[in-house]
């Protein structure tokens, strides 16, 4: 995610075995990295860079009207916190802030400290739509 942030491609350099197979642990990361593009992947795929690229732990891309605020986890196996903050491109006022792979809306509001708080309610911290990185997309303040 950093790496697109800043506008780059991650490449991989998966390649077969001798026997033309992929190794089990690559298949494996592989079919890990499908499915969370399946559910993010409009996050990725065609985005653009903007600053500030990262807060902490939130990297942002953007595409159209969209900015894609992508929050990494820092150990696998960690989920959703309660409430995702970060300083960056601000929402619209009205946008809606939605977690790629849900349906409902998420609450959000700006702090003193100038930080946009995305609230992430219990049922979605217990059901994710994903795992090591989640991605909530808005429409900015600002045309893109």
């Amino acid at each position: 995610m950093d790496i697109v942030g800043k506008g780059g491609n991650f490449l991989l350099n998966v390649g077969p075995q001798p026997d033309g197979e992929l190794p089990a642990a690559a298949g494996q990361r592989l079919k890990g990295i499908g499915a969370w593009m399946k559910v993010n992947g409009e996050a990725i795929y065609g985005t653009r860079p903007i600053a500030p690229y990262k807060d902490g732990s939130v990297v942002f891309t953007r595409k159209h009207q969209f900015v894609y605020a992508i929050y990494l986890t820092k150990q696998d196996g960690d989920g959703l916190p309660a409430e995702l903050a970060f300083r960056g491109p601000k929402p619209a006022a009205g946008s809606t802030m939605r977690l790629l792979g849900a349906r409902k809306p998420l609450s959000w509001q700006a702090d003193a400290a100038g930080r946009v708080v995305v609230t992430v309610p219990a049922t979605l911290r217990q059901s994710p739509p994903c795992r090591h990185a989640f991605v909530v997309r808005f429409e900015p303040d600002f045309k893109p």
